[in-house]
């Protein structure tokens, strides 16, 4: 919601300047998804599971041979990514996968991902502990909304 986004923006500044240098061109000013990469704040975004790309009608999720390929490697009915149920998951994810193309995943700072997973989380709605999420409080931060 515009009130989540400018709450975000208010106490994770650095992260809201580096989720829109970083992140914003594919994920969108507002963490609404845009071509291939999915939504990332507000409803229907960090999902617990990602979607199955195969039965969604929207652009943003649909697969592409590169997706495609990881697919065919994974067992039948493996996620393909592990779940979101905590900050400590989508740091992991994000820390280890992104920013996009793959040369550059990983390329940030720890203390750049903790700042973009902040912004992230507030934006999203999600209960953020005072002074922000970190290494020691990320595992029980749940991503879910408010």
């Amino acid at each position: 919601s515009e009130p989540n986004l400018a709450n975000a923006q208010k106490q994770a500044g650095p992260g809201a300047e580096l989720y829109d240098h970083e992140c914003s061109t594919c994920h969108g000013k507002r963490g609404e998804g845009m071509t291939a990469a999915p939504s990332v704040i507000g409803s229907g975004a960090l999902q617990e599971y990602p979607r199955d790309k195969s039965l969604s009608t929207s652009p943003a999720m649909s697969n592409n041979a590169q997706q495609q390929a990881g697919d065919s490697t994974r067992p039948p009915g493996a996620p393909s990514r592990d779940p979101f149920r905590t900050a400590q998951d989508v740091f992991n994810y994000v820390s280890t996968k992104m920013p996009l193309p793959k040369s550059r995943a990983g390329t940030l700072k720890p203390d750049e991902y903790w700042a973009i997973t902040n912004f992230m989380l507030i934006a999203h709605g999600s209960a953020v502990p005072a002074g922000g999420v970190n290494a020691s409080n990320a595992s029980s931060v749940a991503i879910a909304p408010k």
